[in-house]
């Protein structure tokens, strides 16, 4: 469904990331772990158009995307939820699920019947409708955030970090929500910082370190493999690879 070849990405001179080629196979879980710096979320914003490449091809659903606008991207079917900024503050909790809709301009029946089916995902959602968006919890926002990408009816939809900040009791959820909606047919490329749990429930992953794919593997490889885990399962981390 997504083939990415050969990204170069620059913050100024900086060069972040550095020949970047993987691939999300039509309902897959694909997971991209790495330290912080890596430069996953620049990867995740090369992908939905919001940073420039200078080379590489990012092609979704056998189209070059190379160049699109981030809105033609989305209306597509590849959107991504961000690690920040997930949700219209101001606005209340169907204030923000009704933008997610916009691009697809369907009639308010057909809007409204697509919220329910939001709100039965998330029954929080529900209880908390009229509230304003910045007033809820980071779960609650990590909900929304989901909530609001799945009206716009993603054929892949890119989570960065959706369990960042969250309680133990909150993640777990979170995780089991991604499952389900995969379970559904959604197809995810999941960023995560929580190693563990996004390998566990991935079908392939891949490990970015200082800009470059070092490995790749099935989520039950890696899990197993002895470099993820000590840069990622234990305590010894110090962002070096053997390459």
């Amino acid at each position: 469904m997504l083939k990415i070849k050969n990204i170069d990405a620059f913050f100024g001179k900086i060069q972040v990331l550095r020949r970047v080629s993987l691939h999300v196979g039509g309902g897959e879980i694909a997971s991209l772990i790495g330290a912080n710096g890596a430069g996953k979320t620049t990867l995740l914003n090369v992908i939905s158009g919001l940073h420039p490449t200078p080379n590489g091809s990012r092609i979704f659903m056998d189209t070059e995307t190379r160049g699109w606008k981030p809105e033609k991207i989305v209306a597509r079917g590849l959107i991504q939820v961000p690690e920040t900024d997930k949700v219209f503050n101001p606005l209340t909790i169907m204030e923000n699920l009704e933008l997610g809709a916009y691009p697809r301009h369907q009639d308010r029946a057909t809007l409204h019947q697509e919220i329910e089916t939001i709100f039965h995902l998330f029954p929080i959602l529900r209880e908390r409708k009229e509230q304003p968006a910045g007033t809820l919890s980071g779960g609650e926002r990590q909900m929304l955030g989901l909530g609001k990408a799945l009206m716009g009816r993603p054929k892949l939809l890119m989570l960065d970090e959706p369990s960042l900040g969250l309680a133990p009791t909150i993640v777990s959820e979170i995780f089991r929500i991604i499952q389900s909606l995969n379970g559904r047919g959604t197809t995810i490329l999941l960023v995560e910082q929580n190693a563990k749990e996004a390998l566990r429930i991935s079908h392939r992953a891949y490990v970015l370190d200082t800009g470059r794919i070092v490995l790749t593997g099935t989520g039950e490889e890696l899990l197993g493999n002895e470099e993820v885990k000590r840069a990622f399962l234990g305590k010894d981390y110090r962002g070096k690879w053997e390459r």
